[in-house]
């Protein structure tokens, strides 16, 4: 059954697209919607009519190449949406949300996969041990926030992959490819001025966000019990999806910092402006430390003065081996491990609650630019914590401490239960 949809799926696809462009010819010269279904359905078979040689989606499959499942749909619904009556003829703008995001992919995916930049993203579909939470993720929220058509799009197209479908044995073939990606671009260009209905909220984030951190543990207590080596040389290597994501989360919460430090800095006084821009320093060492300052990335040689005395021969603080009492103790332990967990403690144990119970506590903290947690926040730092420490065996574990922990903290800095004290209209 699987060689049978091996075999014919990609004739189809190209029966299908050459099958859509006639179709959009035809309705230039041709009026009646019942005509353009004719020539919809005439081109469409044609194209599967045996040929001496070859049949002509044949010769149409060289030139498209295969089309995904995704492609199916979109263009399937597109076809059918195109040769319905004027009257009853939806909108095009059901197609413009699962399009938009088509298109953001193709932008980011090909480039990749022409060798244009550092990653390889087409490269993650052949074993989709990252691109499947990621995916997941996706799928997850778009039912959260009632897009349908992805989710659909999303799971069928997983579905396929997972049954082998198409020829391919790479998962990004069965969710996108050249044709849909095409005209992807082309809806989101010709309904350009519907874009702007589209608001990424706080709600959002937060909710994706949750999703992401849920997702990804998950999928690292599986992996770390039952395919150990896959998490620890493919789901948390060095310079994988893991570290970057880390990256740029840690990246992002510093650029809010330093927008509010140069938004404020003519209305708060230099306590409050000090620590705003200690914590955009914070998140920059983060952010730096994490890629060992882009060592790898550049091609940068570790000073002799360092490979001795980090751990991982790298440039960097926090694998630095330093000596207390004759017994040589990593630095990443020691500060960024116990002492941020003693740190963590007081922050959600002490200073939280008297915060919110102690008008004085609430006049300080606000005073110093502390952006106090949520009670999700709370909720995520101690769930991430004891997620980490207690369900995943595994030496590398604390990347996952790392990943999910840096994204609850960019969340406590972007939504602060105080937020107020950023805001230059209000007084503290």
């Amino acid at each position: 059954m699987t060689e049978f949809f091996t075999q014919w799926l990609p004739h189809l696809g190209s029966a299908l697209v050459f099958a859509s462009i006639s179709n959009i010819l035809a309705r230039r010269f041709i009026a009646s919607s019942t005509i353009q279904g004719i020539v919809f359905g005439s081109m469409f078979f044609a194209c599967l009519v045996p040929l001496p040689d070859f049949s002509l989606s044949h010769y149409i499959r060289v030139l498209t190449g295969d089309l995904s499942i995704t492609g199916f749909i979109i263009l399937g619904i597109a076809a059918y949406q195109s040769i319905l009556a004027e009257e009853s003829r939806p909108d095009h703008v059901q197609l413009l949300k699962p399009a938009l995001g088509l298109a953001l992919v193709a932008l980011l995916l090909y480039p990749t996969a022409l060798g244009l930049t550092y990653f390889d993203l087409y490269a993650f579909g052949y074993y989709p041990i990252i691109l499947g939470p990621v995916l997941f993720v996706v799928f997850a929220s778009a039912l959260w926030f009632g897009l349908t058509l992805p989710a659909i799009l999303l799971s069928i197209g997983f579905l396929a992959f997972a049954l082998g479908l198409l020829e391919s044995d790479n998962l990004w073939d069965y969710l996108i490819d050249p044709v849909v990606a095409t005209y992807a671009v082309f809806l989101v260009i010709k309904n350009r001025h519907r874009l702007t209905t589209f608001s990424l909220t706080q709600q959002h984030v937060e909710v994706i966000l949750a999703i992401t951190i849920s997702t990804f543990l998950v999928f690292a207590i599986y992996l770390a019990k039952f395919n150990h080596d896959a998490f620890r040389y493919e789901f948390v290597v060095e310079d994988g999806f893991i570290e970057w994501f880390t990256v740029v989360v840690l990246f992002t919460a510093m650029v809010v910092c330093g927008k509010r430090f140069f938004v404020l800095r003519r209305v708060r006084p230099p306590l409050f402006l000090f620590v705003t821009m200690l914590l955009t320093l914070l998140c920059l060492f983060g952010a730096g430390e994490e890629i060992s300052w882009g060592q790898r990335l550049f091609g940068l040689e570790t000073p002799d003065y360092l490979k001795g005395r980090n751990a991982q021969g790298e440039l960097g603080l926090h694998n630095l081996v330093i000596e207390i009492d004759g017994e040589k103790v990593k630095l990443n332990k020691l500060i960024f491990g116990t002492g941020l967990a003693f740190a963590l403690l007081i922050y959600l144990g002490i200073a939280t609650p008297l915060y919110r119970k102690n008008d004085k506590v609430r006049s300080f903290f606000n005073a110093i630019a502390a952006p106090m947690p949520r009670n999700y926040h709370i909720v995520g730092y101690l769930l991430v914590v004891a997620t980490v420490e207690l369900l995943i065996d595994s030496s590398k574990r604390g990347e996952m401490t790392e990943f999910a922990g840096s994204i609850i903290f960019a969340l406590n800095i972007i939504y602060p239960y105080n937020p107020e004290i950023f805001d230059p209209k209000k007084d503290l």
